[in-house]
């Protein structure tokens, strides 16, 4: 196919586009309808839809590590539905509309890649990256001078999940000289995180477990940055190999799986470890 073919087809292929994409506002407009729109939908604000906004982000997720196309691209209609879900909510709040949402995002992919839309010139993975950085920090208001690290972090990471609020605090720091200099190192804090741990479980007092258990947790996490390693990633993997194990448990113990004890749980998992390991050898 010639490239005179390619943006050809391409080119229809957009226009279709628009023509699906003015199709959903429409149906939007009709789910949020104050007269004869869905009554849940009706209700609905930014704070109300932000579990569903969590549950379709994972559910996009999971079908990516799935490697199943048609559920990726379910998903990510979902995730499109949420946006214009909340869009539709800023017009009928008066704070802003998809216009608005459309242009900004047209204005920040422009301005972060000047390389491509104003000099048009080849530049690294590296000098991409640098300049993203460069332009997104111009972008924002100027930082308090007499704000510290530690406010300025506090700031950033208040609406994040925990998870990435750490890798977050871990690759600040880090460049000011705070930062671990070997997984040896991390892996003694560790053992001194969770000795601290066991104490606070013998002493019976909650909000010391619960802190102790953040900290070992907090650890963790700053090992999976130090291997470069994507903690929910691994988490997720982790997560399937476990119900992979159990569904040969369950298998081997039939119906009578609520009646099996602790030893024999764990005779039917060092079975269902010996065979998956088995079948991927």
């Amino acid at each position: 196919m010639s490239s005179n073919n390619r943006y050809y087809f391409q080119n229809n292929s957009d226009l279709e586009t628009l023509k699906s994409f003015r199709n959903l506002i429409s149906n939007v407009k009709s789910l949020k309808d104050k007269t004869w729109g869905c009554p849940w939908q009706k209700i609905q604000s930014h704070i109300s839809l932000i579990p569903f906004l969590h549950e379709e982000s994972s559910e996009f997720i999971d079908a990516i590590y799935e490697k199943d196309a048609d559920n990726i691209c379910e998903e990510l209609g979902d995730l499109l539905l949420q946006i214009m879900l909340h869009a539709e909510i800023g017009y009928e709040e008066k704070e802003f509309e998809l216009n608005d949402v459309i242009k900004k995002l047209n204005k920040k992919i422009i301005n972060r890649h000047p390389y491509i839309f104003k000099k048009q010139e080849k530049v690294s993975l590296e000098k991409s990256q640098e300049l993203w950085e460069d332009i997104k920090n111009s972008e924002k208001k100027a930082p308090d001078t007499e704000s510290s690290i530690s406010k300025n972090l506090n700031l950033k990471i208040k609406n994040l999940p925990p998870s990435i609020g750490t890798d977050r605090i871990t690759n600040v720091v880090k460049e000011y000289g705070f930062k671990w200099e070997s997984t040896n190192q991390i892996f003694e804090k560790l053992e001194e995180e969770i000795n601290e741990l066991k104490e606070a479980i013998k002493s019976k007092k909650g909000s010391n477990i619960k802190d102790e258990f953040g900290d070992v947790y907090f650890t963790l996490i700053n090992l999976s940055n130090f291997l470069k390693i994507n903690p929910d990633s691994a988490l997720q993997k982790t997560n399937k190999k476990f119900l992979d194990r159990f569904s040969i448990i369950e298998h081997h113990a039939g119906d009578n799986i609520k009646k099996q004890t602790p030893k024999d749980f764990q005779r039917l998992w060092q079975i269902a470890k010996n065979t998956l390991m088995k079948n991927n050898s």
